[in-house]
């Protein structure tokens, strides 16, 4: 079963902040299951409405988009304590979750690739192994 919201947005909520501005009201229509987790959002955050959390969706949606079409952006689910730690670093170095995150992605590929040398070394010099063992045949070679 679909259900049939019309939201009245006549305020506009951003990060934490209600700002007065002209809005448009906008017709949506979901699943039964959706309103369900819609309305559970009520009241988290500094949303009052199922507007507010609609509208604080939109924001993140729209604000967590790549920067250029060709960029991805990866979501990461933090629990509370990451969540501090991440404030505290913030505070004293001026470091965002953002660049935290980035900063953890690069370490994770240079410590696996790192990781990964000595089997492509080992790979690599059963190739050149294999190669070097091939009889070469005339037609085969210009």
């Amino acid at each position: 079963m679909i259900t049939f919201i019309c939201l009245s947005l006549l305020s506009w909520f951003n990060g934490g902040t209600i700002m007065s501005q002209p809005t448009t009201a906008v017709s949506l229509r979901i699943t039964e299951e959706d309103l369900a987790l819609l309305d559970a959002q009520v009241g988290l955050k500094g949303s009052r409405n199922r507007s507010d959390v609609v509208r604080m969706a939109i924001q993140e949606y729209l604000h967590n988009q790549p920067l250029l079409q060709d960029m991805n952006t990866v979501r990461i689910p933090l629990g509370r304590h990451d969540q501090l730690q991440l404030g505290k670093l913030y505070e004293l170095l001026g470091v965002t979750p953002e660049m935290a995150a980035q900063e953890g992605i690069k370490l994770y590929i240079a410590k696996t690739t790192a990781s990964l040398a000595p089997i492509n070394n080992t790979l690599d010099a059963v190739l050149e192994a294999s190669r070097a063992a091939t009889i070469r045949r005339n037609e085969y070679q210009e």
